[in-house]
């Protein structure tokens, strides 16, 4: 019994926060979340083409961002956010996909917070 009590309570742990799904028309342009966190990119992604990604959140929250695509493996495209000058930064490059797909999915997390953002790569 304390054995299942146990798994069941790793099981609780292990999962990933609820994420909260939010468009982003123009993430060039910028986009405002909720929360007040604001999500920016130095250009529209494209594969195999490094781009910067700037996000505004509180200055206590750990940022960290990933890529993936809905139904498709696309490896470790995870990133740690590093603070500068009032942002958090980190210089991001898409894998190319082999399928042709562009289709990409942000998931943004900000201190508790996580926001999945659906972004149309060139």
């Amino acid at each position: 019994m304390r054995w299942l009590a146990l798994l069941l309570l790793i099981v609780a742990c292990s999962r990933e926060p609820q994420a909260t799904a939010v468009a982003c028309a123009d993430p060039v342009a910028g986009c405002r979340l909720p929360d007040g966190v604001m999500l920016r990119f130095s250009q529209r992604p494209s594969a195999m083409r490094a781009f910067d990604l700037e996000v505004v959140a509180p200055a206590d929250a750990q940022v960290r961002a990933g890529f993936r695509m809905r139904d498709m493996e696309m490896g470790m495209n995870r990133y740690r956010l590093l603070p500068d000058a009032g942002k958090w930064r980190a210089h991001v490059m898409l894998p190319d996909c082999v399928q042709g797909r562009s289709d990409w999915i942000l998931r943004l997390e900000a201190g508790k917070r996580v926001y999945e953002v659906p972004i149309a790569a060139g």
